[in-house]
């Protein structure tokens, strides 16, 4: 009985997450262009950001492609959130293309979940273990050792360290 209640709420959780990573939509006609327009799609910036870490590499490539172009755009543009992009980040996305937009996702969207936050190293764990999430995952991944060896610090709970030696932060 243990067994079957356990089963069933494991059925649960990844029909929860088959059906939140559906529902995202990237805004129709979406205009970037002054401050206010940002703020506008803060919370569809954080819902993709979602969608991106639970949907699986290989699964609706054109939705993931929008999604990809709807993130870069604007992060690149916010005057509020600033992510600084790493040579490490750039090796990730050898491998596995689409794991700097997980990046940037995710660090605007832990900013913005932070009213704002200014700690970059929170920014950049929380970013991390998103990516982590999304390898682990596995549907479309490719054989990383960065990534393995990003993995073991987490596990190891050395991730500030990681952080710290690769993002050269003091």
């Amino acid at each position: 009985m243990k067994t079957f209640c356990l089963l069933l709420v494991g059925l649960f959780f990844i029909n929860a997450k088959n059906t939140y990573s559906q529902d995202f939509e990237v805004p129709k006609e979406y205009t970037l262009k002054a401050a206010a327009d940002y703020a506008l799609y803060e919370k569809n910036i954080i819902n993709a950001a979602k969608w991106l870490t639970t949907t699986a590499f290989n699964d609706q490539p054109e939705k993931r492609r929008q999604v990809s172009v709807f993130v870069t755009e604007w992060v690149m543009g916010s005057p509020t959130v600033y992510i600084s992009l790493h040579p490490v980040i750039m090796d990730f996305e050898k491998k596995n293309e689409g794991m700097l937009v997980v990046y940037m996702a995710s660090c605007a969207r832990y900013v913005l979940e932070n009213n704002y936050s200014k700690d970059t190293a929170a920014k950049h764990r929380a970013a991390l273990n998103d990516m982590i999430l999304v390898y682990k995952a596995g549907a479309g991944i490719r054989k990383d050792k960065k990534m393995e060896k990003l993995i073991k610090s987490a596990a190891d709970n050395k991730l500030d360290e990681w952080i710290e030696v690769n993002f050269k932060i003091n």
